[in-house]
């Protein structure tokens, strides 16, 4: 399989763990509104695992399609945000900040470059920054005010992650290549 079917394939993977993610935060709303069910905690786990593992093969594609263009600032959004999202499945509160980070910074180089939707870019980078605050100050525990907002930062987070995987996935042959 030539690598830039990989590279669209990686695309439809970070829409997909986009799409899971988005479900587990809306899953996490239900558990604030009504209460943690010992049913919704199970499906969020196991759905939160899949999404995870989805999002670093979509995060590999999204990097390396434009690995030249993102240059230095690129790959050290790359690097932190893929390790951390690797360590943040582990339950790791700080690899969970890690991985804000670097996709901040991997958002951050995407804008810059011009290999993106700016516009994805931008919501990257801001869903990116307020899930890292709004988790830092939570220390992952959802709860309160903070805990919703908390949430709808993730899920704007995962619609730029999905948006940007939507985009590699339709590019043309000819783009990837």
């Amino acid at each position: 399989m030539p690598s830039s079917t990989l590279i669209r394939w990686g695309g439809l993977a970070a829409v997909v763990a986009g799409v899971l993610s988005i479900i587990v935060s809306l899953i996490n709303l239900f558990a604030l509104i009504a209460g943690q069910d010992p049913t919704a905690i199970l499906v969020r786990i196991t759905i939160g695992q899949i999404a995870g593992a989805v999002l670093l093969f979509g995060l590999v594609g999204l990097y390396f399609r434009h690995s030249d263009e993102l240059g230095s600032l690129g790959l050290l959004g790359f690097v932190f945000a893929f390790f951390g999202t690797a360590f943040a499945l582990t339950g790791n509160i700080w690899a969970g900040l890690l991985a804000e980070v670097g996709w901040a910074l991997f958002g951050i180089a995407c804008f810059q470059a011009r290999v993106y939707p700016r516009i994805a870019a931008i919501v990257l980078i801001i869903g990116a920054l307020l899930t890292a605050l709004l988790f830092a100050l939570l220390l992952g525990i959802l709860s309160g005010v903070l805990g919703y907002l908390s949430v709808v930062a993730s899920i704007i987070f995962y619609i730029a992650v999905a948006w940007l995987g939507f985009s590699l996935f339709t590019s043309s042959r000819e783009e990837t290549l």
